[in-house]
């Protein structure tokens, strides 16, 4: 019973200097907050190491059944190793750490986000086959609109792509950043007043 109102107690606590930091910027709130928020860097920096730990464990894990995911395993082990390697020699400005991140990280990165408009074009047109409709249709038609347009070869219909990327799909955007702001808002709240507790708690 003490430990769980001691963590919401110390929870409750540090929302509210939070949130007295964020709408009263006065000298004592304003650093206690901007405290609090270095603490929370670090905290996220140091689980941010222990995937990397964890990353390699697993994969070294699967070393034993070298057949079916060990080649994998050894790639994904020796570059994680690599790159950690080179950046903490060089930093993070240094050349090969920028030669790992132009050539390697930003063209799989590429590589990905083509691959995921290929795979909702494909998954449009599986759901126009169970599931015909109107909203299939328009779906299938804008992914079909946003792969042609990104071609240099038709100005118009690049035109139109670029308008609904940068109007429709940005208004979107916007209301689905503004959907998870409201619902972290609320999140707090509940934990604020105590309405929630972790659930290793219940």
């Amino acid at each position: 019973m003490l430990k769980r109102w001691g963590v919401a107690f110390f929870g409750i606590l540090t929302s509210v200097l939070i949130l007295f930091g964020a709408f009263m910027p006065v000298t004592p709130f304003k650093e206690i907050r901007l405290i609090l928020l270095q603490w929370a860097m670090v905290i996220a920096i140091f689980a941010f190491v222990l995937a990397f730990f964890h990353l390699i464990r697993v994969n070294l894990s699967r070393l034993k059944a070298f057949k079916q995911q060990g080649i994998p395993g050894l790639l994904t082990v020796f570059s994680a190793l690599l790159t950690l390697a080179i950046v903490l020699v060089q930093g993070p400005e240094g050349p090969y750490s920028q030669l790992i991140l132009n050539a390697v990280l930003i063209p799989g990165e590429t590589a990905l986000m083509g691959l995921t408009a290929v795979t909702l074009l494909l998954a449009g047109i599986r759901m126009a086959r169970v599931r015909p409709g109107r909203e299939v249709v328009l779906f299938i038609g804008v992914a079909v609109l946003m792969l042609i347009g990104t071609i240099p070869l038709w100005p118009v219909v690049g035109a139109i792509a670029s308008w609904v990327r940068h109007v429709p799909a940005m208004a979107g955007l916007r209301g689905l950043v503004l959907g998870v702001a409201l619902g972290t808002i609320l999140a707090g709240l509940r934990f604020l007043f105590g309405f929630d507790r972790p659930q290793s708690e219940k």
